[in-house]
């Protein structure tokens, strides 16, 4: 029997000139949610591609519990990571954010 935690992942596009600025606000933004959920976990990645013009960004996020196992990420703060996470991005976005959700399956006793 495999165990599913459900994780968030966005990826979206942005200017690479205004990559880093929309970096900078993404990690400020994702420090006070992990202060506020000390159980998040929050990254973000960035894939350059200049024949595209276009940066990407992928965000993650998990709960994490004892033994560094992942619980899901309910639907209250699946909401909040979106809607907030859309409000202080709108202006870098190329096009919008969108989201992933994956089930981590992990063996369980």
């Amino acid at each position: 029997m495999l165990a599913q935690r459900q994780q968030l992942f966005f990826y979206w596009r942005v200017a690479p000139a205004q990559t880093q600025a929309a970096m900078r606000a993404l990690q400020v933004w994702q420090a006070g949610l992990q202060a506020q959920h000390p159980k998040l976990r929050a990254r973000c990645y960035v894939r350059r591609d200049a024949a595209a013009a276009q940066d990407t960004v992928m965000e993650s996020y998990a709960l994490m519990s004892q033994g560094a196992a992942h619980d899901g990420v309910d639907g209250v703060l699946r909401r909040r990571i979106e809607h907030e996470g859309d409000r202080l991005l709108q202006h870098w976005l190329i096009g919008p954010r969108h989201l992933e959700l994956f089930d981590e399956c992990r063996p369980t006793g």
